[in-house]
């Protein structure tokens, strides 16, 4: 029988004939010995097995495209006991120009600095020396760096650039403003995020574009969150993209260590005041804050059902509400299945690019297919529909949908309400009519 080690040497032996090769790529299926580290199925495998203080994981492909399957991508979780650990870790694979997928986790408990997932098309990555000012320049005023007498040029920023030739793509992080945990870490950003709009940048032809909410992901500010670490690439049909890498522009402060936004140095933090303070003290944040929440009322006025935070900042968005006039969107006396038909047609076009918006909406299919499930005809029409809608999106696939929705039959998801919500979040200047009498009658 081989042990461990011995396994590792042999799968390092291969690794090292592939690259040679120019073939490498990760093993497919989920491998317990990879990259030099124990890994585990699950984040629930890896929290119970007592693990290191930091949390990593990385993706791996399964699956078949034979038989009409498809690949299917999924993570693992794996960690180490300190982010210097970390970095000698990535160091070693730099060092043997081996590519590697390495994710930070951040579990609910773990402190983390301010971080930043940026995204864009193309041409915003010859104007990436200015994108990163104005992020460190509204970060200043959003925290009110000035009536605290931050340093001269503080917040600085960590920057890791992606040359990867699809998109505009960077992480960056502020060593410098830290969280304690995710609840700490939330109450900022929810706050954080619909402020964004108060940065405008004058355009050619005397328009403005709000920049930062045009190119910032509201997405990766979750209770267990994955943040790709430094020079990590992306799984691209089985083979990690080194274009995609996430290569640092320096160091902030010669401390590598800062390329983790789950690295939190003390002696580089600085004063930030409490959300009940920023919000008293910057009249724009406190408007654009609640203006925002008026929106989300606005849209779930039909009852008490709450509004989770992650819908809140990732679905019910400002540039997803159409501006085409007013009127009334007529779903009285509509069976729901032909409710679930005509409410996909009045969604904002762009949601089914929105990888948020997808997964709610299907969601709501998956509902829609568990409850007419003995109604082949029904189900027919739903999967239309579904397919439809969903093929807006440039990249659609087909297969994945099919997986997504299948997946979401046994699940606790969303219905129709949602659906309506979203409806009246996009089209704020129609009325929707529920029921018949509602119908105002007409004039003799």
């Amino acid at each position: 029988m081989c042990t461990r080690a011995q396994l590792h040497g042999a799968h390092n032996s291969e690794i090292d004939w592939q690259m040679a090769l120019g073939t490498w790529r990760p093993a497919r299926g989920f491998q317990q010995l990879e990259y030099g580290l124990l890994w585990h199925p699950s984040r629930e495998a890896l929290l119970d097995s007592g693990p290191g203080s930091v949390l990593v994981a990385t993706s791996y492909q399964y699956g078949s495209l034979a038989y009409g399957k498809s690949e299917k991508q999924a993570r693992k979780y794996a960690s180490l006991p300190t982010h210097h650990d970390f970095w000698q870790h990535v160091s070693r694979h730099k060092a043997q120009d081996r590519p590697q997928n390495f994710h930070e986790v951040f579990d609910a408990g773990h402190p983390r600095c301010l971080y930043f997932d940026i995204d864009g098309t193309l041409e915003y990555r010859d104007i990436h020396e200015n994108i990163i000012a104005w992020l460190r320049e509204f970060v200043r005023w959003f925290f009110c760096g000035d009536r605290l007498s931050w340093p001269t040029g503080a917040p600085e920023p960590q920057v890791l650039t992606s040359r990867d030739p699809a998109k505009y793509s960077c992480h960056v992080i502020f060593p410098q403003i830290q969280f304690r945990d995710f609840a700490e870490q939330d109450s900022y950003i929810k706050v954080l995020l619909n402020a964004l709009p108060a940065l405008k940048v004058d355009m050619e032809g005397g328009a403005s574009l709000s920049v930062l909410q045009e190119l910032v992901d509201p997405m990766p500010y979750m209770r267990f969150q994955l943040l790709r670490g430094p020079y990590a690439c992306k799984l691209k049909h089985g083979r990690l993209a080194k274009d995609t890498q996430l290569a640092p522009e320096g160091y902030f402060r010669s401390d590598p260590l800062a390329y983790f936004a789950g690295y939190v140095n003390h002696d580089y933090a600085l004063t930030l005041p409490s959300v009940e303070e920023l919000l008293a003290w910057n009249e724009e944040v406190r408007e654009l804050h609640a203006f925002r929440r008026d929106q989300v009322v606005m849209a779930t006025r039909d009852g008490s059902w709450p509004v989770s935070p992650l819908d809140e900042r990732n679905l019910y968005l400002p540039e997803f509400q159409r501006r085409i006039g007013g009127g009334v969107i007529d779903f009285a006396g509509m069976t729901d299945l032909e409710l679930y038909e005509e409410a996909l047609q009045w969604l904002h076009g762009d949601r089914a690019s929105q990888w948020w918006s997808w997964f709610r909406i299907t969601g709501v299919t998956s509902k829609m297919i568990m409850r007419y499930r003995y109604n082949r005809t029904a189900c027919d029409r739903i999967w239309r529909a579904h397919m439809a809608w969903s093929s807006q999106y440039p990249h659609f696939d087909e297969r994945e949908n099919i997986d997504m929705v299948e997946a979401g039959v046994s699940k606790n998801v969303s219905g129709l309400r949602l659906l309506l919500q979203i409806i009246r979040h996009d089209n704020p200047q129609f009325e929707l009519l529920l029921e018949t009498w509602q119908r105002k009658a007409k004039p003799l």
